[in-house]
């Protein structure tokens, strides 16, 4: 049977996050019960840049690989989940919203989330001494594929500017707000000098996968280490395509013709 490679894409740890973002907060407990449980599956934890390069080079990758992977750059990442993963050993890529550093999560006006404290420079310095890879995920948070190309190009482009001034060492990766994408803007991610870039899709990853649109699984608050088990093995979610489908294509047209009105109320 072809590989599967899970990647998870979690957004923030926090027990008492604001009440219309709680979808997307998983809890401390949570979490540790969903890290312990990737412990004893014996899964090998990778980062997106470790992936990609194996895949790159035709080399094996681990047959119980799994990346954890955060988007936004919440200051949670570093007090509730960094920690944990840790203490186990386990690699971590974190997204980081680059025009936003050491402020607020002002996208999520639309859901009463804009005063969720992002990580500073110093922490996103310090986390990636202590080994966290660290990419791009825009500097605003738009809707990349819905906006014009020349704000598209900025967002991909200065956002990679911005976090290699932080850390001095190069950005590879990154990551699709909203998880929206099209063949222009994967265009620009890899002119812009990234390596690889991850998109959602709720799908398993696997070695054939596009490098450039990364198929990623996601966390939300009520999934139980029992469910992500599923996740892991295949029963709860499936194999990602090469092609998109159908139905993205329209909602992105639905989206784009949406463009004067606020952006979507997503993380």
């Amino acid at each position: 049977m072809s590989q599967h490679i899970p990647i998870l894409l979690y957004h923030s740890v926090d027990d008492h996050p604001p009440v219309d973002f709680t979808p997307w907060a998983v809890g401390r407990e949570m979490f540790a019960e969903h890290l312990d449980m990737l412990a004893e599956l014996g899964r090998v934890g990778l980062t997106i840049g470790q992936l990609t390069a194996l895949i790159r080079a035709g080399d094996p990758v681990p047959e119980r690989a799994v990346v954890v992977t955060f988007d936004d750059g919440f200051s949670d990442f570093a007090s509730n989940a960094w920690p944990q993963l840790q203490a186990r050993g386990l690699p971590a890529t974190l997204y980081v919203t680059a025009g936003l550093v050491g402020g607020h999560s002002e996208w999520l006006a639309p859901v009463g989330a804009s005063g969720l404290p992002m990580l500073d420079s110093g922490e996103i310095g310090e986390l990636a001494a202590q080994g966290v890879e660290i990419g791009a995920h825009s500097m605003t948070h738009p809707q990349l594929d819905a906006v014009g190309r020349d704000r598209a190009w900025l967002e991909i482009s200065e956002s990679k500017k911005a976090l290699e001034a932080i850390l001095d060492r190069p950005v590879d990766t990154f990551a699709y707000p909203h998880g929206y994408h099209d063949r222009v803007t994967k265009q620009m991610v890899a002119e812009a000098g990234y390596t690889s870039a991850a998109a959602v899709r709720n799908a398993l990853s696997h070695p054939g996968d596009d490098l450039y649109a990364l198929a990623r699984c996601t966390v939300m608050a009520d999934c139980t280490a029992e469910h992500l088990a599923g996740v892991l093995d295949g029963r709860h979610a499936k194999r990602a395509g090469r092609r998109e489908h159908l139905r993205t294509g329209v909602w992105r047209q639905v989206r784009r013709l949406r463009a004067s009105y606020p952006e979507a109320n997503r993380p």
